[in-house]
């Protein structure tokens, strides 16, 4: 903490973040996809990209091999719900201190993962725009 501060950088840190693309070890890909509801508020995402009682969400995951979840304040159906849970300081909740977001999570080889990771984007972004 005080190397930051300081403004000094290791770049041991740095050096060690190969990626082996020979390796046939699986890796784990996270991301999270802002929902823009601040741009368009009256908009219901969260309810396009779940559908009818999940049919969309769930065939998202299964075309593009990737876990997908809506997280975030206002992803709970439940309000009074959310704001407890929020207030509760479990760790599985945390999320919803959050901004609404799309997570989505992929697991494969490194070539595999990154092109699974970019096609489930691809798909997403298709449902972020009203």
């Amino acid at each position: 903490i005080e190397k930051i501060q300081k403004g000094e950088t290791t770049k041991k840190d740095e050096e060690e973040n190969y990626l082996d693309l020979f390796s046939h070890k699986n890796m784990k890909l996270k991301e999270r996809v802002l929902i823009p509801v601040k741009q368009y508020p009256k908009f219901n995402f969260v309810g396009k990209i779940l559908g009818p009682q999940g049919n969309t969400i769930k065939r998202l995951q299964e075309e593009t091999g990737a876990k997908i979840s809506v997280l975030g304040k206002g992803s709970m159906r439940d309000k009074a719900k959310e704001e407890e849970l929020r207030k509760g300081g479990d760790p599985k909740y945390a999320h919803l201190n959050m901004d609404l977001h799309v997570f989505i999570e992929v697991f494969g080889p490194p070539c595999e993962a990154y092109a699974l990771m970019a096609h489930a984007m691809e798909e997403v972004k298709k449902f972020l725009v009203p």
